[in-house]
């Protein structure tokens, strides 16, 4: 297995060990959960959309207000270029520093693991789970960092657990009106009426993903870009998950219905795998 490659981006962008100690145990990204990431895949040796990921890096920094260094983009190509050709994971990390210093920026590229190939070509299982607010809350309270892509994941890892628990590998959140929100790591897109829906990041503070944007590009039908409820989501023909490293992945059974591998979404599976080779 190839071995993972740590990059620092403070002093100019320098590989390290990737078993040396990077943080200090006061950095507010460690203390208080106050850093921002981007998972962006690597396919050949190059990473796919980085300039997308470094945009929504940018206005994370911003939200949290984290005054972002300059030299992501050398940063990345240093980390992938030492990980060599194969296929692999580039998670990109800034966080605030410690209160009386500089955010730390680090590059950390991995294999692509075992289970994100297998979710990739056979699908998985979900399960909608509540995440306890209305849809509309988190676009009109900006603390509540709708959209934003911070570390603070606990929230996240504990809903797949609860889902694992349900003899589950995903899960869909809805909101307390019930409302289609988003997945913990994905972007949620079903097919109802022979046309594509996914809901509104800008209206129900979901964060905006850049596999939806490049897929979504590509549908091989309508898209609409709306509010949907739980009921339309388990009535629906077709039902994916989207996210960086994964791709276009299809839930197979939703809250034990079984859906299986639709037309649309083995398309647009299809469109976006090609367009991560460039195609």
């Amino acid at each position: 297995m190839t071995r993972p490659v740590l990059a620092l981006l403070a002093g100019g962008p320098r590989l390290v060990d990737p078993a040396d100690p990077i943080l200090r145990a006061d950095d507010l990204g460690v203390a208080r959960g106050e850093a921002v990431f981007e998972t962006v895949r690597i396919a050949a040796g190059r990473p796919a959309f980085l300039d997308l990921h470094l945009e929504r890096l940018s206005r994370s920094a911003a939200r949290l207000a984290i005054a972002l260094p300059a030299g992501w983009a050398e940063l990345a190509s240093v980390a992938t270029d030492a990980f060599g050709a194969d296929d692999g994971v580039l998670r990109l990390t800034c966080t605030k520093g410690p209160p009386d210093g500089d955010p730390v920026g680090f590059a950390l590229v991995t294999p692509v693991p075992a289970a994100t190939l297998h979710a990739r070509e056979h699908g998985v299982a979900a399960v909608t789970l509540t995440l306890g607010v209305p849809a509309a809350v988190r676009s009109t309270a900006p603390w509540l960092l709708g959209g934003v892509k911070s570390t603070s994941y606990a929230v996240n890892m504990a809903s797949l657990r609860a889902a694992e628990q349900l003899g589950a590998q995903d899960a869909i959140w809805i909101s307390s009106d019930g409302i289609v929100l988003e997945g913990p790591t994905a972007t949620v897109g079903w097919v109802s009426g022979g046309r594509l829906v996914t809901p509104p990041a800008e209206r129900v503070g979901t964060l905006a993903g850049t596999t939806a944007h490049i897929a979504f590009a590509r549908s091989p039908v309508p898209v609409d870009t709306r509010l949907g409820t739980l009921e339309e989501l388990r009535a629906a023909a077709e039902v994916f998950l989207l996210s960086s490293v994964r791709g276009v992945v299809p839930v197979r059974q939703l809250d034990g219905r079984e859906l299986g591998f639709g037309q649309v979404t083995r398309e647009l599976a299809g469109a976006f795998e090609r367009a991560v080779l460039g195609g």
